[in-house]
């Protein structure tokens, strides 16, 4: 959060009803604020929603979240349940040379990164403008760069790590001394030792979320409500996407307005397929997922496998659940694919890469420009 609020005036108005807007409107209510939320769209939830076919639930955006013990306390007054990852599908993937590997580097090159790893930086890097592509290098050389990191934030974040700042995106990992390894950053001098975040997602899906959090704001949200230009109210909180903050402020900070305008989105295709067991030439994958390095060739960024990773997300034991991702700052052009177009590209593609032989009995696609 940037900015503060005024604690002598115990009321609030936060203009967007995302994840965030409803978070921040929930814990503002729970500290004894009165809260008004005004939502220009007919629902809630913005990026996180899930659908309920009659195959399964789908997931719009985020199918899981990471667990602290913060969290995981959080949900339990919220009176959310969350699930594990399945004990037998845990395992991670990575695709190279047409396999799906745990571990995607070469017995040499894995020798080289630990040997960087726990080695002075080869290079110089900039702690404050550097990327994390800059960082990786500098650290951890390339073939981490091209089959550990770069798959990891594409899929993650539908972007580059050259496209990143670390000490934006990873904060953690900006270094306090330039001339130590990486070995020595991480495991020295830490005061305090916290807990492993874990994997877990909400039993009735990510939806389940935004229906706790909009039932307990029920009577301060306003939905269809548009806001044309800032209103004069003490505790203003703008939770929107950056167009609409530019928009919002053009008027009064035009020099923000035109900076704010020059941050871009990743442009993303998500889309749930369902399948019968039988479309697979062996059997439908064990694990969380895997993610594809660009030099690979496919244009699918990575593949969650939902319904091995979770419970509950087939409504047939004989069905598999799969979302894949497509897009991305380095393929912008798959938002143009029409249906017919896009369920072609998943068929085949998954086809080289989980030996799929027949189509998917169901696809719920979702496009984020």
């Amino acid at each position: 959060m940037i900015g503060t609020l005024d604690p002598k005036i115990k009321e609030a108005t936060i203009i967007g009803a995302g994840i965030s807007g409803l978070l921040i409107g929930y814990t503002l209510k729970r500290e004894g604020y009165r809260v008004s939320i005004l939502e220009s769209s007919d629902r809630v939830g913005g990026l996180i929603t899930t659908k309920q076919t009659a195959f399964g639930p789908a997931e719009a955006a985020a199918h899981s979240i990471m667990v602290t013990d913060e969290i995981r306390l959080f949900f339990e007054e919220l009176g959310v349940e969350l699930i594990p990852v399945n004990v037998d599908a845990k395992a991670r993937y990575i695709y190279r040379s047409s396999k799906m590997r745990k571990m995607p580097l070469t017995f040499r090159e894995l020798l080289m990164t630990l040997i960087r790893f726990f080695s002075k930086p080869k290079m110089e890097f900039d702690a404050e403008n550097g990327s994390l592509a800059d960082w990786c290098l500098a650290y951890l050389g390339k073939p981490a760069l091209q089959f550990l990191l770069s798959p990891f934030v594409t899929g993650v974040f539908a972007a580059t790590p050259e496209e990143l700042n670390l000490s934006i995106s990873f904060p953690k990992l900006n270094p306090k001394e330039l001339n130590t390894s990486l070995f020595k950053q991480l495991f020295f001098g830490k005061k305090k030792k916290s807990s492993r975040p874990k994997m877990m997602a909400p039993k009735g899906g990510m939806g389940a979320v935004v229906a706790k959090l909009s039932a307990a704001l029920e009577g301060e949200i306003q939905l269809n409500h548009p806001i044309k230009s800032l209103p004069e109210v003490p505790n203003l909180i703008l939770s929107v996407p950056i167009s609409t903050l530019a928009e919002l402020i053009r008027s009064q900070d035009p020099t923000s307005a035109k900076m704010l305008n020059s941050v871009t989105y990743s442009p993303l295709i998500t889309v749930t397929c369902f399948y019968e067991e039988s479309a697979f030439r062996d059997s439908s994958p064990k694990g969380v997922g895997v993610l594809i390095p660009r030099q690979e060739g496919l244009r699918i960024l990575g593949v969650l496998f939902n319904s091995s990773a979770f419970p509950g997300r087939v409504n047939h034991p004989k069905l598999a659940s799969l979302t894949v991702m497509i897009g991305g700052t380095t393929d912008p052009a798959c938002l143009k694919l029409n249906e017919t177009q896009l369920s072609d590209l998943i068929s085949q593609e998954l086809g080289h890469l989980l030996g799929i032989r027949s189509p998917a009995v169901h696809m719920e696609i979702t496009r984020w420009n």
